[in-house]
């Protein structure tokens, strides 16, 4: 793996201490080991990692944006905007009040040439993490976004404990500790309520998602993570030195790149223009 290169800067953003920032440079080791440089945030709280994402992206008004895996509510709440949703959910298309166009299918198979370069931004919200495949779908988000577009991915850390449990023990304890953890008083066995199974396909492992966006042209832009609530609750169990030394040791190489507790990524890929 390539190396990582960490020093400390501050945001273009109004002075948080809830947060920690660095520049790191992010090496998606190809061949000629190009480097992709993007400022990197950690947030101790996703609101605020929210905030920042929506400090980054600036006037949205009039875009043509496609939420892909839309459930039944927006994250970032896009006003004066056009939005598509494609969910393999029907009862969730019809919850969603924000949709201009419901498109109801699977991403994984799902073609639409009227789609390529049709989209100056689109939105995958905790939705990648739970697919098959999900470089075939990435492959249509580089397709189907215009060449000033922009790709907005938000997914939990599949290379930290809450990722490495979540993968490998039964569906019911994933159920059971999301509820425990959550206090959402409902069941996850009803139809359309998660959580979801979750696969965590190692291409969305952090470098060969860079390795992918680069292949198809593109860079991230934008990188934060932050802490999630899991987290913090198994915190109140648990000794932080011991929930952070898990950390640590899942993160592996990436330990001297991401906060110990970055248990989730938002990350915007747009077109490298210098390619």
């Amino acid at each position: 793996m390539g190396k990582c290169v960490r020093n400390i800067k501050s945001l273009s953003l109004q002075a948080n201490s809830a947060k920690t920032v660095k520049t790191d440079t992010l090496t998606s080791h190809t061949k000629d080991s190009a480097k992709l440089p993007v400022l990197y945030a950690h947030y101790t709280d996703g609101q605020l990692a929210l905030e920042a994402l929506r400090h980054h992206l600036g006037e949205t008004t009039g875009l043509e944006v496609l939420e892909a895996g839309c459930g039944s509510a927006s994250h970032l709440k896009l006003s004066h905007c056009r939005v598509t949703g494609i969910d393999i959910s029907p009862y969730q298309l019809e919850r969603n009040s924000q949709l201009a166009e419901r498109i109801c299918a699977d991403l994984h198979t799902f073609e639409n040439e009227q789609w390529n370069h049709a989209f100056d931004l689109i939105v995958c919200w905790d939705v990648i993490e739970h697919l098959e495949r999900p470089k075939i779908v990435l492959e249509k988000f580089f397709k189907w976004v215009k060449p000033t577009g922009k790709v907005i991915l938000a997914y939990p850390n599949p290379q930290i404990w809450k990722g490495v449990v979540t993968k490998y023990s039964p569906y019911f304890v994933h159920q059971l500790f999301y509820r425990v953890a959550s206090g959402t008083p409902f069941s996850a066995s009803k139809r359309d309520q998660g959580p979801f199974r979750t696969v965590f396909a190692d291409d969305i492992k952090l470098r060969p998602l860079l390795q992918l966006a680069e292949r198809h042209g593109f860079k991230p832009e934008f990188f934060v993570s932050y802490e999630s609530y899991q987290n913090k609750f198994v915190k109140r169990w648990l000794p932080h030195a011991v929930v952070d030394g898990l950390n640590r040791f899942f993160l592996g190489e990436l330990k001297s790149t991401l906060d110990v507790s970055a248990t989730d990524f938002i990350i915007i890929f747009s077109a490298d223009t210098l390619k």
